[in-house]
């Protein structure tokens, strides 16, 4: 605010008052999301139309990429961290022999190892039931069919909006896909490293949020041709 902007904060599909009070669970095509956003916000008079941003943290790192694909009515964005498959930060957890166990199809051999997974440990269970919430699938083998179709590779060529990617040294959730998602973009880009050396790594930068939004809103001041504050 400091700097001249207004803040529109909401929750989307599977984001808090929306999964919690009204039940509605994620969805992986976010232009469905967005686009009413942007309808919303252009019809106010108080909004400047040519100078809207969209700007994701976490998952959300999928969520703006995928909508800016379709919705290009944006001035500008940013990605925090970039996201190009959802599903990796399942599988970096999973390993490699239940991934083969999921990708063979066999359904109920993959449920029943799952669920012996999660009995035998009470930590898991709990991570497992919060992460899984947000989608509303209660197999283990279909909830990760659906976390599948979270993925931004087969529409990453149709975005042309100016595009921050943040690439926090550390990121556990989804190491490299920053990279692999600033790579597949054709438009206007912009990789942005954060490191343990600034006390800006890990996912999202948690001890360098006020280094994360000076660089993030500098970008933001040059691309959308506004004076930094002072």
């Amino acid at each position: 605010m400091a700097r001249g902007y207004r803040a529109l904060l909401f929750d989307g599909p599977g984001q808090q008052s929306m999964l919690f009070e009204h039940g509605v669970t994620f969805r992986p095509d976010w232009e469905n999301v967005i686009t009413p956003v942007v309808d919303f916000l252009t019809a106010r008079p108080d909004v400047d139309p040519e100078r809207l941003v969209l700007a994701g943290v976490s998952q959300a790192g999928y969520w703006v990429p995928r909508a800016l694909a379709f919705e290009h009515r944006l001035a500008a964005a940013v990605a925090d961290p970039g996201v190009v498959e959802v599903a990796e930060s399942w599988w970096h957890h999973l390993g490699p022999e239940l991934r083969a166990l999921w990708e063979s199809g066999d359904r109920d051999t993959f449920d029943h190892v799952m669920s012996q997974a999660l009995e035998e440990s009470p930590e898991l269970a709990a991570t497992w039931r919060r992460r899984a919430a947000p989608y509303g699938v209660a197999s283990p083998f279909d909830l990760l069919t659906e976390v599948a179709k979270y993925t931004v590779a087969p529409v990453a060529h149709r975005i042309t909006t100016p595009l921050l990617i943040t690439d926090p040294e550390g990121e556990h959730f989804w190491p490299g896909a920053a990279q692999r998602l600033y790579d597949a973009l054709p438009g206007p880009k912009e990789l942005v490293r954060f490191t343990e050396a600034e006390g800006a790594a890990l996912h999202c930068e948690p001890l360098g949020r006020a280094l994360f939004e000076q660089r993030v809103f500098d970008w933001l001041d040059t691309r959308l041709g506004l004076g930094a504050a002072g």
